[in-house]
């Protein structure tokens, strides 16, 4: 393992870029621990086997594939001049973030491992081949995740939500009360009340920052990756998170409270095929939901029916559950109305939730605190707004 030539800046994220040789064993060494277990990295993609088999087979024989991209992350490195990296390498390997060259990665460790029951001197052969790693140091969480904005614009790009994910991850590790956020590499789904997906919570944050009910796309970030820093920067002490999770968190209590089965369409009653949800979970823990709450908080502080989220927590425990059941099978069928006939269904029902809790949560509307008064007149808002 050697480095090849002097570190070089980049002058976009602010950080400088190592080339390494190294043989495919001491990669696969180095790498193990990055595979097994890293927030940043996505999940092995299973329709490219193919592909990978074939390289495969040209590692064999002693290809030289194009360079994996790494990053050093917390600063380790920041001040290195290039020969000293090495050791920091080996001594931190689970600092080492994969940048572009996953798969190849994966396959890597498939071809090291293949090659156990081969005899030693084919072994040796294939182990020393060598390959080039360029090493980021010095770099930041925005710059790592502009980088892979940039280097993965290929077959298999990080989704949208797990790029969210990345920015706002410190707020995953903290935790609030007895919530739970479940990511999207944990591959699992939320089953408890006190259980969230990470990514639909942080969506909502972001709605509730921007003022906007509709969710970030790729495009936007890449485009606007410096908003995206002043946003991850606004709540440097993760307060104003903990206060609008406690708070999404305290409705869903209520309305669960009220009530906790399932909502049932008894055989005259308007029928729902396919329901947005059939529980308070179901319905109210979806991104739709979370964002539409987070943009309809912003617009209310912004023309100061609230002045501040805290706010929330008394109207909460005064709105008016009566008719639980009912209303929430109303609320059911408006949005089955609108996955019929909207363009876009999931900004729609965005924006149907938007005008949900604009209703209950101004103080100067008849529907003030009442879920269902609130129901309809949102319904009423969206179809306003939708009809042209």
């Amino acid at each position: 393992m050697e480095v090849i030539g002097k570190p070089i800046v980049d002058n976009r994220i602010k950080a400088s870029n190592v080339m390494i040789e190294m043989t495919l064993k001491e990669y696969y060494d180095l790498s193990k621990e990055i595979l097994s277990n890293n927030e940043y990295q996505r999940r092995r993609v299973k329709y490219s086997s193919s592909v990978y088999s074939l390289l495969k087979e040209d590692l064999k024989k002693g290809c030289l594939m194009p360079s994996i991209v790494m990053a050093m992350s917390d600063n380790l490195g920041k001040d290195t001049n290039g020969t000293d990296l090495i050791p920091i390498l080996r001594e931190n390997p689970s600092k080492l973030i994969i940048l572009d060259g996953l798969q190849r990665s994966y396959t890597i460790r498939d071809l090291i491992q293949e090659m156990q029951g081969e005899n030693i001197t084919t072994q040796e052969n294939v182990y020393n081949n060598k390959i080039r790693i360029e090493v980021y140091v010095g770099i930041n969480k925005l710059g790592i995740l502009y980088r892979m904005l940039t280097l993965n614009t290929g077959q298999t790009p990080m989704s949208t939500r797990h790029q969210i994910e990345i920015i706002y991850a410190d707020y995953a590790k903290k935790r609030i009360d007895n919530l739970h956020f479940i990511r999207e590499i944990d591959d699992q789904s939320p089953k408890e009340i006190t259980e969230y997906k990470f990514r639909d919570v942080i969506e909502g944050f972001t709605s509730f920052l921007q003022g906007d009910y509709l969710t970030l796309e790729r495009v936007d970030i890449l485009d606007n990756i410096k908003s995206l820093e002043k946003l991850a920067t606004i709540d440097t002490s993760n307060l104003l998170f903990e206060s609008f999770i406690r708070i999404y968190h305290k409705f869903i209590k209520k309305l669960y409270h009220e009530f906790p089965g399932e909502i049932i369409f008894d055989e005259y009653e308007s029928f729902v095929e396919r329901p947005f949800g059939n529980n308070v979970a179901t319905i109210f823990k979806k991104s739709q939901s979370l964002t539409g709450f987070g943009a309809a908080i912003y617009k209310l502080i912004n023309i100061k029916a609230l002045d501040s989220l805290d706010n929330l927590f008394d109207m909460i425990e005064k709105i008016d559950f009566t008719s639980a059941n009912d209303t929430l099978k109303q609320l059911l069928i408006k949005l089955d109305k609108i996955r019929d006939n909207a363009k876009k269904i999931g900004n729609d029902q965005r924006l149907f939730f938007y005008h949900f809790y604009r209703k209950i949560f101004d103080k100067e509307l008849d529907s003030f605190l009442s879920m269902n008064k609130a129901v309809e007149d949102a319904y009423t808002a969206y179809l306003r707004e939708t009809s042209w």
